[in-house]
């Protein structure tokens, strides 16, 4: 049998394929429902995101969905078009090259500086370079505060300074490496068919729906903690409040620290290391207001928050522009964030001030006039995982325990996103079932 601890996307994910496969598999959650961070909330004007709000699908995904029965859609056309905060007001992002050319929000030099990035040579990159470095040293310090820096608080809830190339956005640094720049990356990559954008997509019923049918194929223990684990020879034995059970392989899809609780007398190292993983809080706050006291709505998805603009929030999502047909025409819906390593004052903050504080903001930026008719706040102290330098020592440490059979299949590790958080439950249970196949070819006496 194999454990997976945490019901999660990951863990869920790492279940439902193992089980496809013929493995048996036993999932064991601490909390009362499934699914972590993503939790859809219906109320009767509107239903809630209170974790991710969107999935990145390629086609075979998007058809994967469909076979669980589940009926993903796309948001809305005109929800296309991003902001960001700037000197006190937002500016519309350019959505291509030929609206990057004739866009104001960028200077002639910071163009140029795109335009010429594949044939500017510099020394390469070292393993510790931060997400700012690399830009500031491919397209310049306008590059990074008028656009990544944003990017990074308000989708990675991260700091620039303090995120890493190598584990943030392994890919782009990939692509710098082997072509000696991104846009010659870019090329080589769209010539070869490798370079294809995902869909974005929500499902009926909201993102909930995803864990919930995952989890109603498997068997899946709620409420029930792995407490310790225990090595007995060649297998683990997992202690909960309900009793003990065996397991051939054990797979921890939890947070660091909770991985790092469990593995304390089991490998003292890798539990330091994993305690060194950073988590960023964040409160989500759904909002709903009359349209007509709007005065300023954004236009298309939201905005994010340049981090020298002294905002409240990180950024604001626009979710019934996005997805219209969730509230009726005449509100509209936002969704905040408010937190992040750049924000984490703010998210700590009592409902009472926290609330103030957002409508202030909502106030000065969307003229917003009134009280709200509904707030709801969902507060996630570890709420995404910090890609910085910790990341590298804690996937050393996991990667030797792996040979006696203790995974990872987390957020913290190899990204965070709902995307991404499928695809490793995939890999990873592929993979255990082509070692429990060669173990059945090759018994070990």
């Amino acid at each position: 049998m194999i454990a997976v601890i945490g019901a999660g996307v990951s863990g869920l994910s790492c279940a439902w394929w193992l089980r496809q496969q013929g493995m048996a598999v036993q999932v064991f959650e601490a909390d009362d429902r499934v699914g972590g961070k993503v939790r859809s909330v219906q109320g009767e004007r509107v239903l809630a995101e209170a974790g991710p709000h969107t999935l990145y699908v390629n086609a075979a995904t998007c058809n994967w969905l469909r076979q669980l029965g589940l009926q993903p859609f796309s948001p809305a056309p005109a929800s296309h078009l991003r902001h960001v905060l700037w000197q006190g007001r937002y500016h519309a992002l350019p959505t291509g090259l030929f609206s990057l050319l004739g866009s104001h929000y960028l200077s002639r030099a910071a163009k140029w500086r795109l335009l010429s990035e594949p044939w500017r040579r510099s020394p390469p990159a070292a393993a510790t370079e931060s997400v700012a470095d690399f830009v500031r040293r491919r397209l310049g310090d306008e590059w990074l505060d008028k656009l990544i820096a944003p990017m990074m608080g308000g989708v990675f809830a991260g700091d620039a300074e303090a995120l890493l190339m190598q584990e943030a956005l392994p890919w782009l640094a990939q692509l710098e490496s082997q072509a000696g720049s991104i846009g010659k990356g870019m090329l080589w990559q769209l010539c070869r068919g490798r370079l294809k954008r995902k869909q974005a997509v929500s499902l009926q019923g909201g993102l909930a729906q995803l864990p919930l049918r995952l989890a109603s194929a498997l068997d899946v223990h709620l409420s029930c903690p792995v407490l310790r684990l225990e090595r007995r020879q060649r297998q683990w034995l997992l202690h909960t409040p309900h009793g003990s059970c065996m397991a051939q392989q054990v797979v921890l899809a939890l947070p660091a620290a909770a991985a790092a609780r469990l593995l304390l007398d089991v490998d003292a190292t890798a539990a330091r290391a994993l305690q060194q993983v950073v988590y960023a809080p964040m409160s989500v706050v759904s909002t709903l207001v009359d349209r007509a006291k709007l005065w300023r709505p954004l236009p298309g998805f939201g905005a994010l928050h340049a981090p020298g603009e002294q905002a409240f929030a990180a950024g604001h999502l626009m979710s019934s522009n996005i997805y219209p047909q969730r509230v009726a025409s005449s509100l509209c819906h936002i969704t905040s964030f408010v937190g992040g390593q750049l924000y984490r004052q703010q998210a700590m903050l009592a409902d009472e001030a926290l609330l103030a504080g957002l409508k202030q903001e909502l106030a000065h930026k969307l003229g917003l006039q009134g009280q709200p008719l509904e707030q709801q706040i969902f507060r996630w102290p570890q709420a995404l995982p910090q890609a910085t330098a910790a990341i590298a020592p804690a996937r050393t440490a996991m990667q030797g325990l792996a040979g006696q059979g203790v995974h990872v299949c987390a957020a913290w590790l190899d990204g965070a996103a709902l995307s991404a958080c499928l695809d490793k439950g995939r890999q990873l249970a592929c993979a255990l079932a082509e070692h429990a196949s060669a173990q059945r070819s090759c018994p070990v006496d």
